[in-house]
Order: C-alpha cells, then sequence, then structure tokens
C-alpha cells in the first residue's frame, strides 16, 4: 500500500524527532506546509525561542521592517528566514535591519530552514526563524 502523501501526490520528507528540551520542533515539511509539534501548518510562520507566530510574509521581495521586527521578539542570537521553495536573496535592507539589532541572518529555502533550525534549537541556542510557507 502506498503512503497517503504519494496518493495525494505530494511529496513530505520527515525529519528526525529531538528529544531535547527544544520548545519547538519541526517534524516534517512539505511543497505547502510544515508540521510543528504535531500541527500541520500551511501558511508563513514565524518561530521565536518561546513563540509560534503566524506571517504574513509570502517572499524576501517583499520584506519590509513591519514584517522582521516580530522576529526580534524574545532576543535571538541568530535568525534563519526559509524563503520558499529555493533560495531568494532579499534586500540589502534586510541584512542591514538584523545588523543593526547585532543579529546573525541566514537566509536560505525553506526546507533547509527548517533543517537548520532543528539542528541549531536542538542544541539549546536561541534562534528565530520565518518560514515562507504555501502561497
Amino acid at each position: 500500500m502506498r503512503p497517503a502523501w504519494a496518493i495525494l501526490g505530494e511529496i513530505s520528507v520527515k525529519l528526525h524527532l529531538n528529544f531535547t528540551d527544544q520548545r519547538f520542533i519541526i517534524q516534517n515539511y512539505g511543497e505547502a506546509h510544515v508540521t510543528i509539534n504535531g500541527e500541520r501548518i500551511e501558511h508563513s510562520l514565524i518561530l521565536t525561542p518561546e513563540k509560534r507566530l503566524d506571517w504574513s510574509a509570502l517572499a524576501a521581495v517583499n520584506l519590509d521592517e513591519a514584517l522582521l521586527a516580530p522576529l526580534l521578539e524574545d532576543e535571538p542570537e541568530l535568525v534563519i528566514i526559509g524563503t520558499g521553495p529555493r533560495q531568494q536573496v532579499p534586500s540589502p535592507t534586510v541584512m542591514r535591519f538584523f545588523a543593526r539589532h547585532g543579529i546573525g541572518l541566514e537566509y536560505v529555502s525553506t526546507p533547509a530552514a527548517c533543517r537548520i533550525y532543528n539542528i541549531l534549537a536542538g542544541e539549546g541556542r536561541r534562534v528565530g526563524c520565518g518560514l515562507m510557507v504555501g502561497g
């Protein structure tokens, strides 16, 4: 019998479970969703060290300070932005925004952001993550 995702024509990647005291664990992701702590989410979101927030960002080119400000909640040492199925380069103003606040920034594809987030958060790092999903 084929798995449900194969029947629906959707590819999903399951990540290993992590048994640290990490608050949020990204369990799997697909083209239009991520699953965090057992909840399937089909829209863009932000993970701070303490919270999960909905996010209206749909493309790296549209990022501005209002969309980026929630990523600073809970004082992360590093922020990862997942820019969708492929890495997109945000404007230099995005990089300056994080530099002004003394916070490291990585922007990668959303699948890569999910993997990097789990690794860093699993190590106990204070990491924030913005994931562009769906749209």
